[in-house]
C-alpha cells in the first residue's frame, strides 16, 4: 500500500489518496520512468517527497492508462501540482 499526502498538511485536513499494492503495480512503470528522467524513486516501502514538477512529469507518464483508480491518482497529482503542494509517498 502506498499513501499519498499533502507534505503542508499538518492538521490532516487536505486531500489524501492510497493505492493499494495492486495499483502500485500498475503505475510501477510510469514510476519507473520517473525514476530514469528525474533520479526521483517513488519507493514503495519507504518516504519519498514528490515535488509539483515531477508529479506533472507523472500525470504525462499515466494518462494513457483509462483505469479508475489511476485516473483518481491523476486527478490528485493535477490538483497537488496546481497548488504548488509536494506531496508525501509513504509506503509499507
Amino acid at each position: 500500500m502506498l499513501d499519498f499526502s499533502y507534505l503542508s498538511d499538518k492538521r490532516g485536513d487536505k486531500p489524501f489518496l492510497q493505492l493499494s499494492d495492486a495499483d502500485v503495480a500498475r503505475v510501477h512503470d510510469a514510476f519507473a520512468r520517473l525514476r530514469e528522467k528525474t533520479g526521483v524513486y517513488i519507493d514503495p516501502y519507504g518516504r519519498t517527497r514528490i515535488y509539483p514538477e515531477h508529479q506533472k512529469i507523472l500525470i504525462t507518464l499515466l494518462s494513457k492508462d483509462v483505469d479508475g483508480s489511476v485516473l483518481l491518482f491523476i486527478d490528485f497529482l493535477k490538483v497537488a501540482s496546481e497548488a504548488d503542494e509536494v506531496l508525501l509517498a509513504d509506503g509499507d
